[in-house]
């Protein structure tokens, strides 16, 4: 199924020897500043039923942990921490003996004490991220590292605008993603694919699908002055939440349009490689039918990502005699507005490859 040549065994083994070596470390918890403690023991001090107004019933319970702490000045002192959970676990957590947490301690007239701040997942992390960086290196190889290294470069390049904004007006966010978007699709293909003739198509295409489609949300979205969008999620953001809602759609637009146009360019050149005599009306064609077959599933996709985030608010909703209504617009209006729209952006992706991919072709008398 794989074709393990030289250079993929020896790349997958420097990925294995550099997992093995950051799992070490992060178990060296002297390594960390913020304190961290093991679980010794759990007891169970109370439980008891809790039932609201509507009867919804949940549990609640009193655990009695000690924890003995493997880092900082009071390393293996051992603690003992109240911690109180419900069934349902929505702002709490249960913990269990041999669990390694992060702490929070102080100190109260010489005594020490401390709160669980959450559970220490990191070297599950570093696991994960070294399972699906293999998965690259397996299905492209050397290609693979070059997704990484996009991935990790545009991640970079929106942490640097976020810190930027921190410290920015509060009206800049959606400026900085506008000139962004440019770099960020500029570099994804550059860095994959590198500078040829399917690079130039894929984002000139990109850019154009883009924009049009974030135009028409836009355009609509202002028409309507913003009616039956509910910004209550956003509630407790101290920035205007319009424009981090157009930031967000600019983002998803990129994101759909990307996916699409290149799936059209690449098989699209791909067969212009195979079949030297093809035509433009058959080129066209070719694109329409690859087009029709992605769209549905893209599509489906789109609402899906986009939509499955708000299930556990819909279910508290629901449980608490909210009308579907109500919940539906308060928890959906935002993501199915991104949703539609990116729809927008999948199918006006589909005509813009294929007459982008047909000009630059003629262009260059490769048709």
């Amino acid at each position: 199924m794989f074709n393990l040549n030289r250079n993929k065994k020896y790349l997958l083994l420097i990925v294995l020897l550099i997992t093995i070596l950051l799992v070490y470390f992060s178990f060296q918890f002297d390594n960390y500043q913020q304190p961290i403690g093991k679980i010794v023991s759990e007891e169970v001090i109370s439980t008891s039923k809790q039932v609201d107004e509507h009867g919804n019933t949940d549990n609640l319970t009193e655990q009695l942990l000690t924890v003995e702490l493997l880092n900082s000045k009071d390393k293996g002192k051992h603690l003992e921490i109240l911690n109180n959970y419900s069934n349902s676990q929505i702002k709490n957590h249960v913990f269990h003996k041999k669990e390694i947490v992060f702490l929070h301690l102080s100190k109260n007239n010489h005594s020490l004490s401390a709160n669980i701040e959450e559970l220490k997942r990191d070297s599950y992390l570093i696991i994960l991220s070294a399972f699906l960086i293999s998965l690259l290196i397996l299905f492209n190889g050397f290609h693979g590292l070059k997704i990484l290294i996009s991935f990790l470069l545009n991640a970079s390049i929106l942490i640097f605008l976020f810190l930027i904004y921190r410290h920015s007006n509060s009206n800049l966010l959606f400026l900085f993603f506008l000139i962004a978007i440019p770099l960020l699709v500029t570099l994804t293909f550059l860095i994959t694919n590198g500078w040829n003739t399917k690079t130039k198509i894929a984002i000139f295409s990109t850019l154009t699908g883009s924009l049009l489609t974030f135009s028409i949300g836009y355009i609509t979205i202002a028409c309507l002055s913003h009616q039956g969008l509910h910004y209550e999620e956003m509630e407790l953001v101290t920035r205007p939440p319009h424009l981090l809602f157009l930031s967000s759609l600019l983002i998803g637009s990129v994101g759909a349009v990307m996916d699409v146009s290149m799936t059209i360019i690449s098989s699209l050149m791909e067969l212009v490689q195979i079949k030297k005599e093809l035509t433009l009306k058959e080129l066209h064609t070719f694109g329409k039918k690859i087009g029709e077959d992605i769209m549905g599933p893209m599509i489906n996709i789109m609402f899906f990502s986009y939509l499955s985030g708000s299930i556990p608010l819909i279910l508290i909703f629901l449980r608490n005699e909210m009308s579907l209504s109500y919940t539906f617009s308060i928890t959906l209006s935002l993501e199915l507005a991104r949703a539609l729209i990116g729809s927008i952006g999948i199918i006006l992706a589909i005509p813009v490859s294929i007459w982008t991919t047909s000009f630059f072709l003629k262009k260059g008398n490769l048709l």
